[in-house]
Order: C-alpha cells, then sequence, then structure tokens
C-alpha cells in the first residue's frame, strides 16, 4: 500500500483556520472505488488502525483493507495527538468536533484522487458516535460502519447523578462540560498505562498486542468518552442516519446486547450486525480482524 499525508483547513474560533491531518492509505493494484473515512475510539491515535504484524499474522486493518483495494483517509480526532486544538480554544464538544471533521472530511474527499470514488464512513467506539454525529449534520457518507460502538449508551460506567440525564440530549449537551470536570477532571485527560490485559474485553490477543494497544494510546477526548457513555445522548442523530449501516462488535465487547443496537437507528433502510469470536473490544487486536474485514468488503460492494 502507499501511504501520504493530508491536511485540511477548516475554521476554528474567531475565523481563524485550522490544519486537521490524516493518513491516506491507497491501494498498490486493484482499486475498488471505494474511499474509507476512519476515526479511532476514544485514547486511541489513528494508529489504532495499523497495528501490523505478530507471529506472521496481519492485525493491521489498513494493510488488510487496502489489499482487498479500498482507499482509506485515518485520522485523530480534534485535540487528540497529530490534531491538537488551536491555542485558547474554548471547550470542545462533540458535535463542535464533527462539525471540524466534516468539513475537512468534505475538502479532503474533493481530492483529485478520491472524488469519483463512493465514500464510506467507519468509526470504532467513540469514534463511531462522532461519524453518526457528522453523518447526520453532513450526509457524507453513503454507508455508515460502526465497531464495538452504538448509541445504547455504557450506564454501568454512570454514577447516580450521571445516569439522571439518560434520554436527555438537550441536557447533556448544556451541562456536558460540568458532567465532564466532574469526571475526568480535564477536558483531555491522559490515559496512565492503556489497556491493562487483565481480561479479553479490554486487552488484546496476547500480551504483544495488548502493549500495541497502548503504544497507540492517548489522551482521551473526555467529552466524546462523557457523552457516548449516556443513552440517548445523541438519539436524534441516530434516528436520522437514512443510509446502510454496518455493526461488529466482539463477543467480549461492551455495552448493548448487539440485537438491541438497530433500535437507535430507525431511519437506516438496512442494518447488519455481526459478532465477532473469541474477540474484546479492541477488535483490530484479535484474529477475528481477517473475518471482520472480509464481512466489511462485502457489505460495501453490497
Amino acid at each position: 500500500m502507499r501511504v501520504s499525508a493530508l491536511s485540511a483547513g477548516v475554521q476554528a474560533i474567531e475565523g481563524s483556520s485550522w490544519q486537521l491531518t490524516a493518513n491516506l492509505y491507497q491501494p498498490e493494484d486493484k482499486q475498488s472505488g471505494t474511499v474509507l473515512f476512519c476515526l479511532p475510539g476514544g485514547s486511541a491515535t489513528r494508529d489504532y488502525f495499523d497495528l501490523g504484524t505478530v507471529d506472521e499474522f496481519d492485525f493491521s486493518f489498513v494493510s488488510r483493507m487496502t489489499q482487498l483495494g479500498h482507499t482509506l483517509i485515518v485520522m485523530d480526532h480534534p485535540g487528540i495527538a497529530t490534531n491538537p486544538l488551536p491555542t485558547n480554544h474554548p471547550f470542545l464538544t462533540p458535535r463542535q468536533s464533527a462539525s471540524y471533521l466534516a468539513s475537512a472530511c468534505q475538502l479532503l474527499l474533493d481530492d483529485g484522487r478520491l472524488r469519483d470514488k463512493k465514500a464510506v464512513g467507519l468509526g470504532h467506539s467513540m469514534g463511531g458516535m462522532i461519524l453518526v454525529l457528522m453523518q447526520a449534520r453532513s450526509n457524507l457518507f453513503s454507508q455508515v460502519a460502526l465497531l464495538g460502538s452504538s448509541a445504547r449508551g455504557l450506564d454501568w460506567g454512570l454514577d447516580d447523578h450521571e445516569k439522571t440525564y439518560i434520554g436527555m440530549p438537550d441536557a447533556v449537551e448544556i451541562d456536558l462540560e460540568e458532567l465532564v470536570l466532574r469526571k475526568f477532571k480535564a477536558p483531555f485527560p491522559m490515559v496512565a498505562s492503556g489497556p491493562s490485559g487483565k481480561s479479553i474485553t479490554f486487552g488484546g490477543h496476547n500480551a504483544e498486542l495488548t502493549q500495541r494497544l497502548r503504544d497507540v494510546s492517548t489522551n482521551l477526548f473526555a467529552a466524546g468518552g462523557m457523552m457516548s457513555m449516556i443513552r440517548g445522548s445523541f438519539a436524534p442523530e441516530a434516528a436520522a442516519i437514512d443510509v446502510p449501516m454496518f455493526f461488529a462488535f466482539g463477543d467480549h465487547d461492551i455495552g448493548a446486547p448487539p440485537d438491541e443496537v438497530p433500535i437507535d437507528f430507525t431511519g437506516s433502510p438496512r442494518v447488519e450486525t455481526h459478532v465477532l469470536e473469541d474477540t474484546g473490544h479492541n477488535n483490530f487486536a484479535f484474529p477475528s480482524i481477517a473475518d471482520l474485514c472480509i464481512k466489511l468488503d462485502q457489505w460495501v460492494g453490497s
């Protein structure tokens, strides 16, 4: 595959321009005619999509998908890693972040190498929520794929006060900064050590894959994490998605049972759900990535 850098200037605060960067991965040979715009989950950089080879097995999502002929744009969230916030930027909400990303994505898709390709959005965990916000706002993608991600929230991760916001998207938006600082103490707290590896749910297939997950860990976009944990916090956007959707979860994943996930996406004409065997939340760090990529390839072309 060929790897190159992309950048897009978007309007930030007080009319200033802000450059968001991404990696572009292109196939060496066959071209599918599809470009995947990919966002990682909370506390992960864009390198989550390229975990490399372990014991001669390819755990790189970008490697596998480019071999299948797809082009990928892989981007860090605003405020994270290669896309730090402009100086003195106010508290960043997920909807503001999605607006920045949608503007940048539109500019990137206008690149001559990508202009004629079908655009598909793909997000892991919190990145899936941000992708839903992007799609509801801008309708950039003809298909949307969410991995380890839904609109069902994580009730078990909320305290009694936070649970009072379930099903109240307007209240969440108004009080989000207060909720974030109360729980996380900072808008972009540093994750101490990354995945512990003590369970299949939060680690990788083996110690080396768990270490690679730690290596691609970074500060958490806490507002995104908080909002994705509160069930119903982005219900209007979820219901507004009117394109085919693909969901994949590990059988040791977090969140609601997979069969409940389509409840929130009533506008989608077709929902496809898959459960990956012997797989935790970080599904690229397990051998099931091979099956996942085949299923995604078939769905994109369907």
